[in-house]
This record gives structure tokens, C-alpha cells and sequence, in this order.
């Protein structure tokens, strides 16, 4: 059985381990700026639509060939997410007590096994896993850019974001889950000179071309979303 299998089974429920089962909020973080500097360019933000989830965490660390054979925790939900807003709520994570060592999760866009190609969730702004909008500036010069981001899986059955590295010991006394994104990090992946040369207004990013790809990069493997747990108050 291939490693993608055994981790989707392994999820579902998160297992029968015997281990205490536990459950505590979740709750995004993102630093939005009122500008970024990007390059010779200021870039002033309008819009960071983002869908995300489910996000399962993992005792696997991060790399391992087994992927998520042992899932210690699950936040099945898709949410939209304005990553403009400094803190929203998640709901609530639901598993086993634990050491996570990787976590593993979607974009709001999903490829399962039952289906021939990956399908958006009703989330997903657009349909897509993001939409970026705002206004660059460099001297006298300025242009309107809008990325429409689809951060899909590699393979069927696999997450958009099959492993990333986390550290966190889940028990009795764990009140919570901070997910941090930075999405001044995702913008700075991009060369504005490269989106100046893009035709139309605003210029448009889209699936297919490498500002895209430079997007898609810095999501899910340069600048993923950091996850913190924190233990009882």
C-alpha cells in the first residue's frame, strides 16, 4: 500500500489508539501591512482571500516516507480567510493526545481518491486557493496586479500541502492553536518587474506562469503557516 493510502486511512478519525482524546480552539494569526516593500516596489494590499483545510497534524516528522501514517489531530473544516485581519477563529481541533511532528493540509482545493481531478471547496474564493489583489508602486510608476492562486496536490489522495514541520506536545493542559501566516512573505516571491510586464489592467496572475508558480512555492513549502500550541493559562 502506498504511503498516500495508508495516510488518508489513518486519518479517518483519527484512529482507534487508546490514547486520551482532546480538543482545543484554533485560531489564525496573519501581519498585515499597511505597505510592503517589495524590491524597488511598494506594494499596498487590498485583498488576501485564502481558502484553508482540513489540516491534519502528524506524529511522522516532516519528510518522512510514511508521510502521516499516525495522525494525532484533525481540523476537518474549510475556511475562507481574510489574511488582511489579524486574528480569526478556526473552530475547534479535535484528536489525541501527542507529539505532532509535521502537519499536512489543503488549500481549499481537494483531490481525493473518489475523484478524477481536484475540485474546489465552496470556500475557495473564486474557486481558487487565493486571491491576491492591490496596487505597486515605484516612482512615478504604478499598476494594479490581481493573482488568482491554485495551490493543487502533486498526486490523487494527496494533500495541496502533503508535510510541513511543527513541534508541539498536545495533552490535557493544551488551550489552544495558533496558526500564523504571513502573507507579506508570499507577495515578496514575486518580481514586479516581471508582473509590470504582464499585459492589461490590472495585470493579471493566473495558473500556468511562473508568477503563479513563484506563489504557489512560497505557500506551501518557503513560507507556510507556522503552527504554536499553547499550554494551559
Amino acid at each position: 500500500m502506498r504511503p498516500i493510502f495508508i495516510f488518508l486511512i489513518a486519518l479517518l478519525g483519527c484512529g482507534d489508539t487508546g490514547q486520551p482524546r482532546v480538543r482545543y480552539s484554533a485560531e489564525v494569526l496573519s501581519a498585515p501591512a499597511a505597505s510592503l516593500s517589495v524590491g524597488a516596489w511598494t506594494v499596498t494590499m487590498q485583498t488576501a482571500s485564502v481558502a484553508f483545510g482540513p489540516l491534519y497534524l502528524c506524529a511522522a516528522a516532516s519528510g518522512s516516507a510514511t508521510l502521516c501514517e499516525t495522525a494525532v489531530g484533525e481540523l476537518v473544516a474549510v475556511h475562507r480567510l481574510d489574511l488582511l485581519v489579524d486574528r480569526q477563529a478556526l473552530g475547534d481541533v479535535r484528536g489525541l493526545e501527542g507529539e505532532v511532528r509535521s502537519a499536512s493540509f489543503d488549500y481549499g482545493i481537494h483531490w481525493l481518491l473518489t475523484e478524477e481531478g481536484p475540485r474546489a471547496a465552496p470556500e475557495a474564493p473564486g474557486g481558487h486557493s487565493a486571491v491576491f489583489t492591490g496596487t505597486a508602486v515605484r516612482g512615478s510608476e504604478s499598476l494594479r496586479f490581481e493573482a488568482n492562486i491554485d495551490v493543487v496536490a502533486s498526486y490523487q489522495g494527496q494533500r495541496a500541502v502533503p508535510s510541513i514541520a511543527a513541534s508541539g506536545l498536545v495533552d490535557e493542559t493544551t488551550t489552544g492553536l495558533e496558526i500564523a501566516f504571513d502573507v507579506g512573505r508570499w507577495i515578496g516571491a514575486l518580481d514586479f518587474d516581471d508582473v509590470a510586464a504582464l499585459p492589461g489592467d490590472p495585470k493579471r496572475i493566473a495558473p500556468g506562469d511562473d508568477l503563479h508558480n513563484a506563489l504557489v512555492l512560497a505557500m506551501g513549502v518557503n513560507a507556510p503557516p507556522e503552527l504554536h500550541w499553547l499550554p494551559e493559562r
